[in-house]
């Protein structure tokens, strides 16, 4: 557009022209005046401010459209145009009349908008581990040009803005974000945050294909080592613990009737253990597993039998092997292990003197301790088992299997039941066994159970008695 006088400069210049619409014109030859009727209109009120958009203007004088001797001035810096046509980058509101011989038109008003920029927001990963260290990198682009410093992300689940243009979680989940500049908004951008997964510890671990054996010399328990899921038998060394023997073809057979631990080396590492428990075949068909006995004028179902060692006085040589049956009561009771947290120097892996020492030696009120008082008052002998003994009755109970659903659990309660007994059930069952002041090794007699080792003494969970003689 090229520049022109003001307007109303240039209009009053003109003969007797005075901002109106339609003015008299002096004509050739005397007094006669001619007025024009301008008329300025536009295809369209609004633009978008991008230097292309258009706007088009006609001018008609008496009704007729023309070009000819017709200017188009823009009121805004008095410009004129150059044809009848008008774009521009600059947003705003623009003002126009039409001029024909000192005739001007009505005003006509065109909007400029400002064009609507596109925000681009974009991550380098969607997926990042919920450890508060991987982190995602946002990036936000604004028709093209890289503005993320200028732009602000927020983050829609908890509407809040990112600091920076990065982000980490400490919980799982889906985060949402959008970035905004100025009053334009983003495309959404959806991160998963996962639980970072916990390593895999892989433990060196010895299995037995039985946990019983006759002590015949002849009947074998097969042993297999496995580290994490990796059999490595052919590669471990494989040893009694009792007798320091290496076994040379993973397989164990005895003639001396006891309860042996078996371990494994590999790479340095120590197994777990197993426990096999040669039995004499003879005593064996005298105290079934399994069976209920009475003896001694007390009655209860057996489920352990076990030969242990005894050496000579130098405790240099196992002279002989004293085997001793293991009884469990037919009746159970739900009972405190105690009322009061104090330390009974229950330690031992032998029932019979562990339940008796707090009372016989260090002292201990028996009212004190309920489960303990139960299982005395089934008579002399009677005793709460340690959490050995009572991983030998669970493994009496399932065969095996640690499984509370295994079939055998429901045949010896059958059996305990037809004598009058009460079923053993699916929950936690005391052991004499103490770890602290306040702390017991209970037994789950569940699935996949172990010993545990947090139960509060003045806790109630269930308790069962047991007894033991020596069998010749």
């Amino acid at each position: 557009m090229r520049k022109l006088f003001n307007i109303f400069t240039l209009i009053s210049l003109a003969a007797g022209f005075v901002a109106c619409e339609t003015q008299e014109e002096p004509t050739p030859g005397g007094g006669e005046n001619k007025e024009y009727t301008v008329e300025l209109s536009a295809d369209k009120s609004e633009i978008i401010a991008n230097g292309s958009d258009t706007v088009t203007f006609t001018v008609k004088v008496d009704g007729v459209e023309t070009s000819e001797e017709v200017m188009i001035i823009c009121l805004n810096d008095n410009s004129v145009l150059n044809g009848n046509t008008f774009k521009t980058t600059a947003f705003g509101e623009y003002s126009f009349k039409a001029s024909y011989k000192n005739f001007a038109s009505e005003e006509v008003k065109i909007t400029a908008t400002e064009p609507d920029k596109v925000v681009e927001l974009t991550a380098d990963k969607t997926e990042i581990v919920a450890d508060t260290r991987d982190a995602v990198t946002f990036t936000v682009m604004v028709d093209g040009v890289d503005m993320t410093t200028e732009c602000t992300i927020t983050n829609l689940n908890y509407e809040t803005a990112l600091e920076g243009n990065t982000f980490t979680s400490d919980v799982n989940g889906e985060f949402r974000f959008v970035a905004s500049y100025e009053k334009w908004s983003s495309n959404e951008v959806t991160i998963t945050a996962t639980v970072p997964e916990a390593p895999v510890e892989k433990k060196l671990t010895i299995s037995a294909d039985k946990l019983r054996i006759k002590a015949d010399g002849e009947d074998k328990a097969t042993l297999t080592v496995t580290y994490g899921e990796d059999d490595v038998t052919a590669n471990s060394e494989i040893y009694v613990e009792q007798t320091k023997e290496v076994l040379t073809d993973a397989t164990f057979s005895t003639t001396a009737a006891a309860s042996y631990t078996i371990r494994a080396k590999y790479e340095g590492m120590t197994s777990t253990f197993v426990t096999i428990d040669a039995y004499d075949p003879q005593l064996a068909e005298q105290y079934e597993v399994g069976t209920i006995i009475e003896v001694d004028g007390v009655k209860g179902m057996i489920f352990a039998i076990k030969g242990f060692p005894v050496y000579n006085d130098e405790y240099t040589e196992v002279i002989r092997t004293d085997q001793y049956c293991y009884i469990v009561s037919l009746d159970e009771e739900d009972l405190q292990w105690s009322t009061k947290y104090e330390w009974c120097n229950c330690m031992s892996q032998r029932g019979d003197y562990n339940s008796s020492d707090p009372f016989n030696y260090w002292g201990q009120d028996i009212n004190d301790y309920p489960a303990f008082k139960w299982c005395k008052e089934h008579g002399e002998g009677w005793f709460l088992p340690s959490s050995t003994e009572m991983n030998w009755l669970w493994e009496m109970l399932t065969e095996g299997a640690r499984d509370f659903n295994a079939p055998s659990v429901a045949k010896y309660n059958a059996i305990i039941v037809e004598n009058g007994g009460e079923p053993f059930v699916e929950t936690y069952y005391w052991s004499s066994n103490e770890t602290s002041e306040d702390l017991v090794e209970v037994l789950a007699f569940m699935n996949d159970s172990v010993v545990c080792l947090d139960p509060k003494k003045d806790n109630t969970y269930t308790a069962r008695a047991a007894y033991r003689f020596k069998v010749e």
